[in-house]
Protein backbone atom coordinates (compact mmCIF):
# COMPACT_ATOMS: atom_id res chain seq x y z
CA UNK A 1 0.00 0.00 0.00
CA UNK A 2 1.50 3.34 -1.37
CA UNK A 3 1.56 5.84 1.97
CA UNK A 4 3.06 9.51 1.98
CA UNK A 5 5.82 11.04 3.94
CA UNK A 6 6.63 14.03 5.10
CA UNK A 7 10.76 14.03 5.24
CA UNK A 8 13.04 16.81 6.27
CA UNK A 9 16.25 16.62 4.71
CA UNK A 10 19.78 18.75 5.02
CA UNK A 11 21.29 18.63 1.43
CA UNK A 12 24.05 21.13 0.31
CA UNK A 13 23.64 22.90 3.26
CA UNK A 14 19.85 23.82 3.06
CA UNK A 15 17.05 22.66 5.52
CA UNK A 16 14.38 21.08 2.16
CA UNK A 17 10.76 19.62 3.23
CA UNK A 18 9.02 17.77 0.90
CA UNK A 19 6.54 14.76 0.57
CA UNK A 20 7.42 11.32 -0.83
CA UNK A 21 5.34 8.24 -1.68
CA UNK A 22 6.43 5.57 -1.00
CA UNK A 23 5.25 1.55 -0.85
CA UNK A 24 8.11 0.40 1.82
CA UNK A 25 10.67 2.03 3.88
CA UNK A 26 13.77 0.63 1.24
CA UNK A 27 11.46 2.27 -1.61
CA UNK A 28 11.14 5.67 0.59
CA UNK A 29 14.99 5.87 0.97
CA UNK A 30 16.04 4.93 -2.27
CA UNK A 31 13.57 7.80 -3.59
CA UNK A 32 15.00 10.09 -0.75
CA UNK A 33 19.14 10.05 -1.76
CA UNK A 34 17.88 9.40 -5.46
CA UNK A 35 16.60 13.06 -5.18
CA UNK A 36 18.94 14.62 -2.53
CA UNK A 37 22.09 12.39 -3.15
CA UNK A 38 24.43 12.70 -0.38
CA UNK A 39 21.72 14.57 2.38
CA UNK A 40 21.36 13.86 5.89
CA UNK A 41 17.82 12.75 6.89
CA UNK A 42 16.70 14.87 9.94
CA UNK A 43 12.75 13.90 10.04
CA UNK A 44 10.54 11.21 8.77
CA UNK A 45 7.43 11.36 9.44
CA UNK A 46 4.31 9.79 7.59
CA UNK A 47 1.42 12.01 6.70
CA UNK A 48 -1.95 10.51 7.54
CA UNK A 49 -5.01 11.99 5.65
CA UNK A 50 -8.59 11.16 5.51
CA UNK A 51 -9.88 8.86 3.58
CA UNK A 52 -12.45 11.50 1.88
CA UNK A 53 -9.60 14.08 1.43
CA UNK A 54 -6.95 11.47 0.09
CA UNK A 55 -9.74 10.58 -3.00
CA UNK A 56 -9.23 13.19 -5.68
CA UNK A 57 -10.80 13.81 -9.10
CA UNK A 58 -7.53 13.21 -10.60
CA UNK A 59 -6.58 9.93 -8.70
CA UNK A 60 -10.42 8.75 -9.31
CA UNK A 61 -9.48 9.90 -13.31
CA UNK A 62 -5.91 7.67 -12.86
CA UNK A 63 -7.68 4.63 -12.02
CA UNK A 64 -10.32 4.12 -14.33
CA UNK A 65 -7.25 5.20 -17.12
CA UNK A 66 -5.18 2.55 -15.50
CA UNK A 67 -8.00 0.06 -15.81
CA UNK A 68 -8.84 0.73 -19.08
CA UNK A 69 -5.52 0.63 -19.75
CA UNK A 70 -5.97 4.10 -21.79
CA UNK A 71 -2.95 6.18 -22.86
CA UNK A 72 -2.72 9.64 -21.27
CA UNK A 73 -0.03 10.78 -21.56
CA UNK A 74 0.31 13.78 -24.34
CA UNK A 75 2.29 12.70 -27.38
CA UNK A 76 4.27 16.01 -27.60
CA UNK A 77 5.39 15.57 -23.97
CA UNK A 78 6.54 11.99 -24.54
CA UNK A 79 8.60 12.87 -27.23
CA UNK A 80 9.92 16.19 -25.34
CA UNK A 81 10.70 13.98 -22.61
CA UNK A 82 12.41 11.15 -24.21
CA UNK A 83 14.47 13.56 -26.37
CA UNK A 84 15.63 15.49 -23.04
CA UNK A 85 16.52 12.08 -22.06
CA UNK A 86 18.80 11.68 -25.31
CA UNK A 87 20.30 15.15 -25.01
CA UNK A 88 21.39 14.51 -21.14
CA UNK A 89 22.68 11.72 -22.13
CA UNK A 90 24.62 11.81 -25.08
CA UNK A 91 26.45 15.22 -23.02
CA UNK A 92 27.47 12.56 -20.72
CA UNK A 93 25.69 13.30 -17.67
CA UNK A 94 24.07 9.77 -16.33
CA UNK A 95 20.55 8.35 -16.56
CA UNK A 96 19.98 9.07 -13.19
CA UNK A 97 21.10 12.66 -12.93
CA UNK A 98 19.46 13.15 -16.58
CA UNK A 99 15.82 11.48 -14.83
CA UNK A 100 16.19 14.00 -12.10
CA UNK A 101 16.64 17.29 -14.29
CA UNK A 102 14.02 16.08 -16.32
CA UNK A 103 11.72 15.95 -13.46
CA UNK A 104 11.90 19.32 -12.22
CA UNK A 105 10.40 20.54 -15.33
CA UNK A 106 7.90 17.69 -16.02
CA UNK A 107 3.88 19.80 -15.75
CA UNK A 108 2.10 16.25 -16.34
CA UNK A 109 1.29 14.80 -13.29
CA UNK A 110 1.29 11.03 -14.73
CA UNK A 111 4.30 11.49 -16.34
CA UNK A 112 6.29 13.02 -13.25
CA UNK A 113 4.94 9.13 -11.34
CA UNK A 114 6.29 7.61 -14.21
CA UNK A 115 9.59 8.67 -13.76
CA UNK A 116 9.74 8.73 -10.52
CA UNK A 117 8.99 5.02 -10.82
CA UNK A 118 11.87 4.63 -13.31
CA UNK A 119 13.94 6.12 -11.04
CA UNK A 120 13.68 3.73 -7.86
CA UNK A 121 13.68 0.55 -10.24
CA UNK A 122 17.06 1.75 -11.59
CA UNK A 123 18.05 2.51 -8.05
CA UNK A 124 17.05 -0.75 -7.20
CA UNK A 125 19.82 -2.55 -10.06
CA UNK A 126 17.27 -2.80 -12.92
CA UNK A 127 18.54 -1.48 -16.57
CA UNK A 128 16.38 1.16 -18.34
CA UNK A 129 14.61 -0.97 -20.79
CA UNK A 130 12.92 -3.12 -17.42
CA UNK A 131 12.17 0.04 -15.62
CA UNK A 132 10.63 1.29 -18.70
CA UNK A 133 9.22 -1.67 -19.83
CA UNK A 134 6.10 -1.83 -16.65
CA UNK A 135 5.01 1.27 -19.19
CA UNK A 136 4.76 -0.56 -22.21
CA UNK A 137 1.21 0.73 -22.53
CA UNK A 138 1.93 4.48 -21.89
CA UNK A 139 4.89 4.08 -24.37
CA UNK A 140 4.47 1.34 -26.72
CA UNK A 141 6.45 -1.62 -27.98
CA UNK A 142 8.67 0.81 -30.01
CA UNK A 143 9.81 2.90 -27.23
CA UNK A 144 10.59 -0.16 -24.97
CA UNK A 145 12.57 -1.72 -27.97
CA UNK A 146 14.84 0.98 -28.83
CA UNK A 147 15.82 1.48 -25.04
CA UNK A 148 16.67 -2.37 -25.26
CA UNK A 149 18.91 -1.57 -28.27
CA UNK A 150 20.69 1.62 -26.08
CA UNK A 151 20.84 -1.02 -23.36
CA UNK A 152 22.56 -4.50 -25.68
CA UNK A 153 25.02 -2.05 -27.34
CA UNK A 154 25.61 1.51 -24.88
CA UNK A 155 25.05 3.02 -26.45
CA UNK A 156 21.28 4.64 -24.62
CA UNK A 157 21.90 8.29 -26.81
CA UNK A 158 22.30 7.21 -29.97
CA UNK A 159 19.31 4.65 -29.74
CA UNK A 160 17.17 7.44 -28.07
CA UNK A 161 17.46 10.29 -30.78
CA UNK A 162 16.51 7.22 -33.21
CA UNK A 163 13.69 6.87 -31.15
CA UNK A 164 12.68 10.11 -30.84
CA UNK A 165 13.18 10.90 -34.54
CA UNK A 166 11.21 8.17 -35.45
CA UNK A 167 8.04 9.00 -32.77
CA UNK A 168 8.43 12.12 -34.87
CA UNK A 169 7.87 10.57 -38.27
CA UNK A 170 4.76 8.82 -36.63
CA UNK A 171 3.31 11.85 -35.07
CA UNK A 172 3.77 13.81 -38.58
CA UNK A 173 2.31 10.90 -40.52
CA UNK A 174 -0.96 11.11 -37.90
CA UNK A 175 -1.29 14.78 -38.52
CA UNK A 176 -1.51 13.86 -42.25
CA UNK A 177 -3.69 11.35 -42.41
CA UNK A 178 -5.59 14.10 -40.28
CA UNK A 179 -5.89 16.22 -42.28
CA UNK A 180 -6.79 13.92 -45.47
CA UNK A 181 -9.05 12.73 -43.30
CA UNK A 182 -10.71 16.57 -42.53
CA UNK A 183 -12.45 16.59 -46.14
CA UNK A 184 -14.64 13.54 -45.99
CA UNK A 185 -15.07 14.40 -41.79
CA UNK A 186 -16.28 17.91 -43.10
CA UNK A 187 -18.55 16.73 -45.86
CA UNK A 188 -20.19 13.94 -43.23
CA UNK A 189 -20.97 17.28 -40.22
CA UNK A 190 -22.51 19.03 -43.47
CA UNK A 191 -24.76 16.11 -44.12
CA UNK A 192 -25.81 15.37 -41.01
CA UNK A 193 -26.99 19.21 -40.39
CA UNK A 194 -28.52 18.99 -43.49
CA UNK A 195 -30.33 15.84 -42.28
CA UNK A 196 -31.52 17.17 -39.23
CA UNK A 197 -32.88 20.75 -40.34
CA UNK A 198 -34.67 18.54 -43.37
CA UNK A 199 -36.26 16.11 -40.88
CA UNK A 200 -36.94 18.23 -38.16
CA UNK A 201 -38.41 21.27 -39.87
CA UNK A 202 -39.14 20.31 -43.93
CA UNK A 203 -40.56 16.55 -43.40
CA UNK A 204 -43.38 17.46 -40.72
CA UNK A 205 -45.38 19.24 -43.04
CA UNK A 206 -45.77 17.08 -45.27
CA UNK A 207 -47.05 14.54 -43.34
CA UNK A 208 -49.44 17.05 -41.61
CA UNK A 209 -50.48 17.32 -45.28
CA UNK A 210 -51.05 13.77 -45.75
CA UNK A 211 -52.68 13.21 -42.60
CA UNK A 212 -55.12 15.64 -43.54
CA UNK A 213 -56.18 13.46 -46.94
CA UNK A 214 -55.74 10.11 -44.83
CA UNK A 215 -52.73 8.86 -47.44
CA UNK A 216 -49.65 6.79 -46.74
CA UNK A 217 -46.02 9.27 -47.12
CA UNK A 218 -43.93 7.49 -49.31
CA UNK A 219 -41.06 5.03 -47.80
CA UNK A 220 -38.31 7.50 -48.12
CA UNK A 221 -39.64 10.30 -46.24
CA UNK A 222 -40.69 7.48 -43.76
CA UNK A 223 -37.87 6.11 -43.86
CA UNK A 224 -36.56 9.79 -42.98
CA UNK A 225 -39.12 10.42 -39.93
CA UNK A 226 -38.14 6.75 -38.42
CA UNK A 227 -34.83 8.42 -37.98
CA UNK A 228 -36.12 11.33 -36.68
CA UNK A 229 -38.48 9.64 -34.19
CA UNK A 230 -36.15 6.88 -33.39
CA UNK A 231 -32.99 9.51 -32.41
CA UNK A 232 -35.92 11.96 -30.62
CA UNK A 233 -36.63 9.05 -27.87
CA UNK A 234 -33.83 7.10 -27.89
CA UNK A 235 -30.90 9.31 -28.66
CA UNK A 236 -29.45 9.81 -25.49
CA UNK A 237 -29.72 5.61 -24.85
CA UNK A 238 -27.77 5.38 -28.67
CA UNK A 239 -25.40 7.76 -27.28
CA UNK A 240 -24.28 6.02 -24.10
CA UNK A 241 -24.60 2.80 -25.84
CA UNK A 242 -21.90 4.36 -27.85
CA UNK A 243 -19.89 5.25 -25.19
CA UNK A 244 -20.01 2.11 -23.39
CA UNK A 245 -19.16 0.42 -26.59
CA UNK A 246 -16.18 2.58 -26.91
CA UNK A 247 -14.77 1.91 -23.45
CA UNK A 248 -15.69 -1.93 -23.88
CA UNK A 249 -13.81 -2.23 -27.13
CA UNK A 250 -10.50 -0.17 -25.70
CA UNK A 251 -11.11 -2.92 -22.43
CA UNK A 252 -11.03 -5.65 -24.60
CA UNK A 253 -8.27 -4.39 -27.27
CA UNK A 254 -5.97 -4.51 -23.98
CA UNK A 255 -7.16 -7.68 -21.95
CA UNK A 256 -8.03 -9.81 -24.12
CA UNK A 257 -5.48 -11.35 -26.68
CA UNK A 258 -7.75 -13.25 -28.76
CA UNK A 259 -9.80 -9.45 -29.42
CA UNK A 260 -6.76 -7.77 -30.07
CA UNK A 261 -5.53 -10.48 -32.65
CA UNK A 262 -9.08 -10.20 -34.28
CA UNK A 263 -8.91 -6.51 -34.26
CA UNK A 264 -5.48 -6.76 -35.78
CA UNK A 265 -6.29 -8.81 -38.46
CA UNK A 266 -9.36 -7.12 -39.89
CA UNK A 267 -7.05 -4.20 -39.91
CA UNK A 268 -5.08 -6.14 -42.43
CA UNK A 269 -8.03 -7.25 -44.25
CA UNK A 270 -9.79 -3.39 -44.40
CA UNK A 271 -9.10 -1.12 -47.23
CA UNK A 272 -6.12 1.48 -46.95
CA UNK A 273 -5.71 0.67 -43.28
CA UNK A 274 -3.67 -3.21 -44.31
CA UNK A 275 -1.65 -0.88 -46.51
CA UNK A 276 -0.84 1.32 -44.28
CA UNK A 277 -0.54 -0.88 -41.28
CA UNK A 278 1.80 -3.21 -43.16
CA UNK A 279 4.54 -0.88 -44.08
CA UNK A 280 4.36 1.45 -41.21
CA UNK A 281 5.35 -2.05 -39.34
CA UNK A 282 7.72 -3.10 -41.65
CA UNK A 283 9.19 -0.10 -42.20
CA UNK A 284 9.92 -0.24 -38.12
CA UNK A 285 10.91 -3.70 -37.86
CA UNK A 286 13.65 -3.68 -40.83
CA UNK A 287 15.66 -0.15 -39.08
CA UNK A 288 15.48 -2.07 -35.27
CA UNK A 289 16.86 -5.52 -36.97
CA UNK A 290 19.53 -3.32 -39.12
CA UNK A 291 20.57 -1.25 -36.06
CA UNK A 292 20.92 -3.98 -33.47
CA UNK A 293 22.65 -6.19 -36.47
CA UNK A 294 25.12 -3.23 -36.99
CA UNK A 295 26.11 -3.74 -33.16
CA UNK A 296 27.50 -6.98 -33.32
CA UNK A 297 24.30 -8.36 -32.22
CA UNK A 298 23.52 -12.18 -33.49
CA UNK A 299 20.88 -12.66 -35.87
CA UNK A 300 18.66 -14.66 -33.71
CA UNK A 301 18.70 -12.28 -30.72
CA UNK A 302 18.24 -9.00 -33.27
CA UNK A 303 15.16 -10.90 -34.68
CA UNK A 304 13.74 -11.88 -31.43
CA UNK A 305 14.10 -8.05 -30.23
CA UNK A 306 12.87 -6.47 -33.19
CA UNK A 307 10.01 -8.45 -33.19
CA UNK A 308 8.91 -7.90 -29.95
CA UNK A 309 8.45 -4.34 -31.30
CA UNK A 310 5.87 -5.15 -33.50
CA UNK A 311 2.50 -4.27 -32.50
CA UNK A 312 0.48 -6.08 -34.67
CA UNK A 313 -0.02 -9.23 -33.44
CA UNK A 314 -1.37 -11.21 -36.79
CA UNK A 315 2.34 -9.98 -38.00
CA UNK A 316 4.09 -10.81 -34.87
CA UNK A 317 2.93 -14.18 -35.23
CA UNK A 318 4.24 -14.75 -38.44
CA UNK A 319 7.68 -13.12 -37.71
CA UNK A 320 8.17 -15.49 -34.96
CA UNK A 321 7.62 -18.27 -37.46
CA UNK A 322 10.35 -16.99 -39.11
CA UNK A 323 12.35 -16.70 -36.30
CA UNK A 324 11.96 -20.23 -35.36
CA UNK A 325 12.65 -21.77 -38.80
CA UNK A 326 16.28 -19.42 -38.83
CA UNK A 327 16.83 -20.84 -35.09
CA UNK A 328 15.90 -24.51 -36.99
CA UNK A 329 18.71 -23.86 -39.66
CA UNK A 330 16.78 -21.89 -42.52
CA UNK A 331 18.63 -18.69 -44.07
CA UNK A 332 17.04 -15.50 -42.88
CA UNK A 333 16.05 -15.15 -46.92
CA UNK A 334 14.16 -18.97 -46.69
CA UNK A 335 12.39 -18.43 -43.38
CA UNK A 336 11.08 -14.60 -44.34
CA UNK A 337 9.64 -16.24 -47.67
CA UNK A 338 7.54 -18.77 -45.72
CA UNK A 339 5.39 -16.16 -44.08
CA UNK A 340 4.32 -14.13 -47.04
CA UNK A 341 4.73 -10.77 -45.65
CA UNK A 342 7.69 -9.38 -47.85
CA UNK A 343 7.11 -9.25 -51.17
CA UNK A 344 9.56 -11.41 -54.05
CA UNK A 345 11.77 -8.01 -54.68
CA UNK A 346 12.22 -7.54 -50.24
CA UNK A 347 13.37 -11.72 -50.53
CA UNK A 348 15.87 -11.34 -53.16
CA UNK A 349 17.11 -8.39 -51.73
CA UNK A 350 17.90 -9.80 -48.52
CA UNK A 351 19.26 -13.29 -50.18
CA UNK A 352 21.64 -10.37 -51.52
CA UNK A 353 22.52 -8.90 -48.35
CA UNK A 354 23.08 -12.38 -46.94
CA UNK A 355 25.11 -13.82 -49.79
CA UNK A 356 27.71 -10.52 -49.87
CA UNK A 357 27.66 -10.28 -46.32
CA UNK A 358 26.04 -6.95 -46.57
CA UNK A 359 22.93 -7.71 -44.63
CA UNK A 360 22.39 -4.78 -42.21
CA UNK A 361 23.00 -2.46 -45.25
CA UNK A 362 20.57 -3.93 -47.42
CA UNK A 363 17.79 -3.92 -44.70
CA UNK A 364 18.03 -0.19 -44.87
CA UNK A 365 17.65 -0.19 -48.28
CA UNK A 366 14.42 -1.91 -47.74
CA UNK A 367 13.13 0.24 -44.39
CA UNK A 368 13.43 3.19 -47.00
CA UNK A 369 11.74 1.10 -49.58
CA UNK A 370 8.78 0.85 -47.34
CA UNK A 371 9.15 4.45 -45.97
CA UNK A 372 8.29 5.37 -49.52
CA UNK A 373 5.39 3.22 -49.76
CA UNK A 374 3.94 4.47 -46.59
CA UNK A 375 4.41 7.99 -47.94
CA UNK A 376 2.78 7.41 -50.74
CA UNK A 377 -0.18 6.28 -49.60
CA UNK A 378 -0.44 8.87 -46.93
CA UNK A 379 0.06 11.54 -49.62
CA UNK A 380 -2.74 9.76 -52.15
CA UNK A 381 -5.14 8.98 -49.50
CA UNK A 382 -7.72 11.68 -50.37
CA UNK A 383 -7.75 10.24 -54.15
CA UNK A 384 -7.69 6.79 -52.23
CA UNK A 385 -10.66 7.27 -50.01
CA UNK A 386 -12.50 9.63 -52.95
CA UNK A 387 -14.66 6.71 -54.20
CA UNK A 388 -16.18 5.67 -50.88
CA UNK A 389 -16.88 9.69 -50.01
CA UNK A 390 -18.75 9.79 -53.20
CA UNK A 391 -20.66 6.48 -52.76
CA UNK A 392 -21.91 7.37 -49.15
CA UNK A 393 -22.50 10.70 -50.20
CA UNK A 394 -24.91 10.00 -53.12
CA UNK A 395 -26.57 8.07 -50.86
CA UNK A 396 -27.24 10.21 -48.30
CA UNK A 397 -27.98 12.82 -51.13
CA UNK A 398 -30.66 10.32 -53.04
CA UNK A 399 -32.20 9.65 -49.52
CA UNK A 400 -32.92 13.29 -48.86
CA UNK A 401 -33.65 14.23 -52.24
CA UNK A 402 -36.22 11.18 -52.28
CA UNK A 403 -37.35 12.29 -49.03
CA UNK A 404 -38.52 15.53 -49.60
CA UNK A 405 -39.22 15.30 -53.86
CA UNK A 406 -41.51 12.29 -53.54
CA UNK A 407 -44.25 13.69 -51.06
CA UNK A 408 -44.34 16.47 -53.67
CA UNK A 409 -44.98 14.64 -56.51
CA UNK A 410 -47.17 12.81 -55.02
CA UNK A 411 -49.46 15.55 -53.72
CA UNK A 412 -51.22 15.91 -56.83
CA UNK A 413 -52.36 12.51 -56.55
CA UNK A 414 -53.39 12.86 -53.52
CA UNK A 415 -55.58 15.79 -53.99
CA UNK A 416 -57.22 14.20 -56.77
CA UNK A 417 -58.59 10.98 -55.30
CA UNK A 418 -59.83 13.12 -52.62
Amino acid sequence: MTKEYKIVVLHRGKEVTTMISAQSKQELYNTIFGQYPKSKILKISEHKKSRLSSISLSDISDHIADFLQINHIDEESKIFFLNQLAVMTDAGISILDSLREIKKSVQDRKLEKIIDSILTDINNGDSLSDAFGKFTTIFGNLTITMIKLGDKTGDSAKALFKLVGMLEEIRDNRLKVKKAMSYPRNILIAMVIAMTVIINYVIPKFESIFARFNSELPIFTRILLGAEDFFSNYGLYFFIFIIFSSLLFNYLLNHSEKFKFSVHYLMLKTYIIKDISMYSTLNRFTIVFSELLSAGISIFEALEISISMVDNLVLRKKLMQSYGDINRGSPLYKSFQGIEIFDNMVIQMIFTGESSGELQKMLNTISDYYKRKFNKIIENMHSLLEPIILLFIGALVTTLALGIFMPIWSLGDVARHH
